[in-house]
C-alpha cells in the first residue's frame, strides 16, 4: 500500500490517486516518467497538485509562450522550490534545466521514504516551442534511470497534458520516449454515478438527464454561474437554458473551444462539420463522407484526429468483421451541435426556452436514446458483476442477420463470455440486452425479440443458449416483464435508473 494518502479535498479518482500514488512512492531506483494526459477539465492539475504538495516535490504549470519565457519561468518555480528569491536561478536551455533542477532534486533528503518528483504540466505547450524537448528528456532518463551506472537515486517525474493526441503518442511507435514509461494514465470525465454524488443531485431521472446533457467532466461545475441544478426534470431544462443556452456563459461555446485548442486540429470548419455530421447520427466513413461531398478515404486522418484526441468514439462490431461505428463521445459536443449551433441566431435574441422546447424531440431521439444506451454498456461492464451476478466479457454492440428483417437486429449491449475474442467463430454470448429511455415502459415484446436473437445467435453457431437476456429502461417496466423476470431464476434482468446508479434494493 502506497505512503501517500488521497487528500480530502479530492473528489472521487480513487483509482487514478492510486496508481499516482504507487508511482510516485515507488522505492524503486532512478528516474521513472509517467506520462498523464485527459481531456481539459477534468482535475489533472488539481490531482497533480495535491500529489506534489504530498511529495514535496515541485510542481510547474507550463503555458503557451516563447521557449526564452518559458524557461524563465520555470527557473522561478525552481528558485521558489528551493525557496529562493524570484530570478535567482537561470538556465541556458531545457537541456541545463532539467540538468540542473533533477541534480538539485536528487541532493534533497527524502521525504518520508518518498523519492523527490517534478511535475511538468501542461507539456505540449513547452514541446511545441522545443521540438527536441522529448529527446532531452529521454536523453536524461537514459543517464539517470534504472539502466543508468552505479544505483542511481529515485527520481520521479510527471508529464502532463491535454492535448491527447499530442501526449498518447509520447511513448508509442518510433518517439523519443517509447520505452521509458513507468506510467501511462489517461484522465477521464467521472462516470455517470460519480457524476450524480458530485453534482449533488438525487433525483434518478434528474441526474441522467443532467448526464445525457453535460456529461461527467467536472470542471463544468466551475463553469456554471449556476452549479444547483435542482430536482426534476423541468429543473433541469431551466438549468440548461440559463448556463448553457445562455450566449454569455461560460459553457455556451466550450465544444468550440475544446475541439480547437489541440494543437493538431487545424481546419477548424471541416473537423466542426465532421463532428456535427456524426452527431446527427451518421455513424459510417462513407456516410460521413457524403454528407460533406468527400470521398471517405479523404476524411480518414480527420477521422483518426478526432478519435485520438478523444472527441469520437470508434467502436468495432463484436461478431462481425464489418466497418466500424463512429459515434460523439461527449456530450457537450453533441448537445453544442444538435442544438445550440442549429438554434444560434434564436439563442443570441434569449429565446433559449422556445429553442429547448423545439429541439425536444432531437433531444429524446439523438441525445438521450444514445447516451442511455452507453451508461447501459457502462454497467455491464462495470458494475453488472457486482449488482447482478452478471460476469461477462467483452461487451459491446452487433447486428443478428435475420431473414424476416432484411437489416438484421441490431443489438444495443451483446457481451461474450469471459476470455472470448471478438469476431471468432462460434464466440459464445453471456449477455444480450436491449436499451429504452422513451416513456414507453418494455415489457413482453421486447423479451420476445431478444430470445428471437438468442435463438438466431445458437443456431449460426454461438454458444447462446444459457446467455441472459436484459431490458434497461428509465420509465419502468411492464408487470407482464416484470412477472417474466421473477421467474426466470435471474435469466432475464430488468436495469432501470435505480439499478444503473447503484440504489437499487
Amino acid at each position: 500500500m502506497s505512503a501517500l494518502a488521497k487528500p480530502q479535498d479530492v473528489f472521487g479518482r480513487d483509482a487514478e490517486w492510486a496508481d499516482l500514488a504507487d508511482f510516485a512512492a515507488s522505492s524503486l531506483p532512478g528516474l521513472r516518467i509517467a506520462v498523464v494526459y485527459g481531456r481539459r477539465r477534468q482535475g489533472k492539475s488539481y490531482l497533480l497538485r495535491r500529489l506534489a504538495e504530498a511529495c514535496g516535490g515541485l510542481y510547474h504549470l507550463a503555458t503557451e509562450q516563447a521557449e526564452a519565457v518559458s524557461l524563465r519561468r520555470f527557473a522561478d518555480s525552481v528558485a521558489e522550490w528551493q525557496q529562493l528569491p524570484a530570478g535567482a536561478l537561470g538556465f541556458r536551455n531545457w537541456e541545463h534545466a532539467l540538468d540542473s533542477t533533477t541534480e538539485f532534486m536528487t541532493r534533497r533528503s527524502v521525504r518520508d521514504g518518498v523519492p523527490p518528483l517534478l511535475v511538468l504540466d501542461e507539456f505540449p505547450y513547452l514541446a511545441s516551442e522545443t521540438q527536441g524537448l522529448p529527446s532531452i528528456i529521454q536523453g536524461l532518463y537514459d543517464r539517470l534511470g534504472p539502466g543508468g551506472l552505479g544505483q542511481p537515486t529515485p527520481l520521479r517525474l510527471v508529464l502532463c497534458g491535454s492535448a491527447i493526441s499530442v501526449m498518447s503518442g509520447l511513448l508509442s511507435g518510433t518517439k523519443a520516449l517509447r520505452g521509458r514509461g513507468a506510467l501511462e494514465l489517461k484522465v477521464k470525465p467521472f462516470g455517470h454515478r460519480e457524476a450524480r454524488a458530485f453534482w449533488q443531485i438525487e433525483d434518478l431521472q434528474t441526474a441522467f438527464l443532467h448526464n445525457a446533457l453535460i456529461g461527467g467532466t467536472p470542471g463544468y461545475r466551475e463553469l456554471a454561474p449556476d452549479p444547483h441544478v435542482g430536482e426534476t426534470p423541468d429543473a433541469v431544462a431551466e438549468w440548461i437554458a440559463r448556463n448553457v443556452l445562455r450566449p454569455s456563459a461560460p459553457l455556451f461555446d466550450e465544444a468550440n473551444r475544446v475541439v480547437h485548442e489541440d494543437p493538431r486540429i487545424r481546419d477548424a470548419a471541416l473537423y466542426s462539420s465532421i463532428l456535427a455530421v456524426v452527431a446527427a447520427g451518421e455513424s459510417s466513413p462513407t456516410k460521413i463522407g457524403g454528407l460533406l461531398e468527400r470521398p471517405a478515404t479523404s476524411l480518414t486522418h480527420q477521422l483518426a484526429m478526432l478519435e485520438s484526441a478523444g472527441f469520437l468514439d470508434r467502436a468495432q462490431d463484436l461478431l462481425l468483421e464489418r466497418r466500424p461505428v463512429i459515434a460523439v463521445n461527449d456530450p457537450v459536443i453533441r448537445l453544442h451541435h444538435l442544438v445550440t449551433e442549429p438554434y444560434q441566431a434564436d439563442l443570441e435574441a434569449g429565446r433559449a426556452r422556445r429553442v429547448w422546447a423545439e429541439s425536444a424531440h432531437t433531444v429524446e431521439s439523438k441525445i438521450l436514446g444514445p447516451h442511455f444506451e452507453t451508461l447501459a454498456a457502462e454497467w455491464v461492464r462495470r458494475h453488472a458483476a457486482d449488482d447482478a451476478g452478471l460476469d461477462v466479457g467483452v461487451t459491446g454492440q452487433t447486428v443478428v442477420p435475420c431473414r424476416e428483417h432484411k437489416t438484421g437486429h441490431e443489438i444495443d449491449i451483446l457481451s461474450l463470455a469471459r476470455g472470448a475474442r471478438p469476431r471468432t467463430t462460434g464466440a459464445p454470448i453471456a449477455f444480450i440486452g436491449e436499451a429504452e429511455s422513451r416513456d414507453r415502459r418494455p415489457g413482453t415484446a421486447q423479451l420476445e425479440r431478444l430470445e428471437h436473437v438468442r435463438s438466431l445467435l445458437t443456431a449460426s453457431g454461438h454458444d447462446a443458449s444459457t446467455a441472459r437476456l436484459g431490458l434497461f429502461s428509465t420509465s419502468g417496466f411492464t408487470d407482464e416483464a416484470l412477472a417474466a423476470a421473477q421467474q426466470s431464476s435471474g435469466g432475464i434482468l430488468l436495469v432501470g435508473l435505480a439499478t444503473l446508479y447503484g440504489q437499487a434494493g
